[in-house]
């Protein structure tokens, strides 16, 4: 029976750990993305190396690599949160899964649809296409109408504030979540688990 009590302990305080290990990777690196490492490309010790619009072009990929992360930190977080859920025998964590689901989501909008936009702004405010294949630079310049370039310029700051807003409502889910986590009870099973672990120590 103790056997059976510290594998069970052990087991539920691992997958504990790891959701939040995980949490703490996300909102860490989510953290420092927004704050320390995304307005670098846009300060002079860059742009004297990397001028508009190279600067641009390297910040769109690392908001690909940024929103990647988001999608392999909330599938991971759904399936700590399945497991624990299965193995601890409690209640099915539904508000912490919708949580979740809603970063999921605002990552896959960001991703998917708000980051390829404001490439394809870029280039039209900037006047200039990627190449496919050929010798570096792999961009090469292109005209548009006075209309189209105003109109890029206008589309991409109204969508980088966009981007923004999404951007922080991602934060603040984050920052409530990692606290959830962090709580010494656990998440939104643990008292479940809290209260099973206790009937498997007093059982005789």
């Amino acid at each position: 029976m103790t056997q059976s009590v510290a594998l069970y302990c052990g087991v539920m305080e691992f997958i504990r750990f790891t959701g939040l290990f995980n949490a703490a990777v996300w909102v860490g690196g989510s953290v420092f993305f927004s704050f320390l490492a995304a307005p670098v490309f846009f300060t002079s010790e860059v742009t004297d190396f990397t001028p508009p619009p190279y600067n641009g072009l390297v910040a769109q990929a690392m908001f690909g690599r940024y929103f990647m992360l988001h999608t392999i930190c909330g599938i991971v977080a759904v399936l700590h949160l399945l497991i624990e859920w299965l193995y601890s025998g409690g209640r099915f964590p539904k508000r912490a899964i919708a949580i979740v689901c809603v970063l999921l989501g605002l990552a896959l909008i960001g991703g998917k649809f708000i980051n390829p936009k404001l490439t394809v702004w870029h280039q039209q405010k900037y006047q200039f296409k990627l190449k496919i294949e050929g010798d570096p630079p792999m961009i090469e310049n292109t005209e548009h109408k006075a209309e189209v370039v105003q109109n890029a310029k206008w589309k991409f700051t109204v969508w980088h504030g966009v981007y923004q807003i999404v951007n922080l409502a991602m934060l603040i889910l984050l920052t409530w979540r990692f606290w959830r986590l962090a709580q010494p009870s656990g998440q939104d099973g643990s008292s479940v688990y809290g209260q099973r672990k206790r009937n498997l120590f007093s059982a005789k």
